[in-house]
């Protein structure tokens, strides 16, 4: 079942036979590393309509993939989906859903590495996202409109911030319930 697209043209992310959200790749990519692939991406999907319009009902956030493809290292973003609440959270946040599969026509193989989505506002990682429950996959990238850029490390329990091509750690997650 087709269910729309992030941008115009042809879409991008639908609901397959399984009921598994799956998304278009790759919208970027080759990149030797994460350091080097979130601002790239950043700038692709801060381009897309309410990208970067706050929290205001125009916000949209956007969710993706990252990923090799036939067991080589270069990385791959996949295109975003805008599946998610279709009411806006409590305080004006935004959501959505982070995809299970990808679809890349040049792909034999795929790995989904991590998880990407924008905020439409200048924030952080919100306590959902850090929760235990909502961890698809062991690395969670997100970036804002200013294309700051943090990686939640599950296994380490950690967010990272982009600053000068490394990743630095800036919190430690110790609470589940609220991701605190």
């Amino acid at each position: 079942m087709l269910l729309g697209c992030a941008g115009g043209g042809p879409s991008r992310f639908w609901i397959d036979e399984e009921r598994r959200l799956v998304v278009a790749g790759p919208m970027v990519g080759p990149f030797d590393s994460l350091m080097t692939l979130a601002p790239e991406l950043c700038k692709a999907v801060r381009q897309m309509p309410g990208a970067t319009a706050g929290n205001s009902r125009e916000g949209q956030e956007y969710c993706g993939v990252i990923y090799p493809r036939n067991f080589e290292s270069p990385f791959y973003a996949s295109y975003p989906s805008t599946l998610g609440h279709p009411l806006p959270l409590p305080g004006g946040r935004k959501s959505c859903k982070p995809p299970e599969r990808v679809a890349d026509p040049d792909a034999r193989t795929i790995n989904i590495y991590a998880d990407y989505h924008s905020h439409p506002a200048i924030t952080g990682f919100s306590p959902e996202e850090l929760q235990a429950r909502t961890q698809r996959y062991y690395f969670r990238l997100m970036f804002n409109p200013a294309c700051e850029v943090r990686l939640y490390d599950f296994q380490e329990r950690t967010v990272f911030l982009l600053e000068d091509g490394q990743f630095i750690p800036v919190k430690r997650v110790t609470d589940d319930l609220r991701g605190q």
